[in-house]
């Protein structure tokens, strides 16, 4: 009856597999036996899956760490896990450089951390790793300054050009006298004739009165 109730629960696959004894007890041995290679497999597989685990920055660090001791665990139902010491060895060399700090703190003292103390200091010091790293980012997201634009340094020089230009053509025009009598251009003062009548009604002689 019992091994009638083991094959009804059993795959067909693992009943073709194994031949059937007459009694349940050695029904069990037999199926026992099958999987042992099978738990052989999984050992292997867990314990290189243990030793490969890195902690890449995705998740949190106390996910890794927990994730590491359940691996942990159940290498130790198949009876290949650590002990708790080690755990916290290799789940500190699992963490990225910017964790160093702790890796030779832990190494330089004389006791041991609990997993518990070892998930609580890790999350400490990720908190501590973001917030010096949110001032960096939050000083290279500053929108720098935009630069003016430099002057036209050519506009004082068109003026000096132009200044230039009509002192030359001042300097250029031809020289016309400017009487100091009538105060027309074009003659001076001695060849002026209102100059002259004037002197005449004055009864003064040109020769008398030099100046110009």
């Amino acid at each position: 009856m019992a091994k009638n109730l083991i094959r009804t629960s059993m795959s067909k696959t693992v009943r073709g597999s194994i031949e059937e004894p007459e009694l349940a007890s050695d029904f069990l041995e037999l199926i026992g036996a099958k999987f042992k290679e099978s738990e052989k497999a999984e050992a292997a597989r867990l314990t290189k899956e243990f030793h490969d685990l890195k902690y890449m920055g995705s998740g949190g660090v106390r996910e890794h760490i927990m994730k590491m001791i359940n691996i942990n665990g159940r290498l130790r139902e198949l009876l290949m896990g650590v002990r708790d010491e080690q755990v916290v060895h290799y789940a500190l060399h699992s963490l990225p450089n910017s964790f160093s700090h702790l890796r030779t703190s832990y190494n330089s003292q004389k006791g041991n951390w609990t997993l518990d103390e070892l998930i609580s200091i890790c999350v400490d010091e990720e908190a501590r790793i973001k917030e010096e790293k949110e001032p960096a980012t939050a000083i290279n997201l500053i929108e720098k300054p935009k630069k003016k634009k430099p002057q036209n340094k050519l506009k004082p020089t068109k003026a000096i050009t132009k200044s230039s230009t009509a002192a030359v053509a001042k300097e250029n025009r031809p020289f016309r006298f400017k009487c100091y009598f009538c105060k027309r251009v074009g003659h001076m003062k001695k060849d002026c004739t209102g100059y002259k009548n004037w002197l005449a009604k004055k009864g003064i002689h040109k020769e008398q009165n030099p100046k110009k």
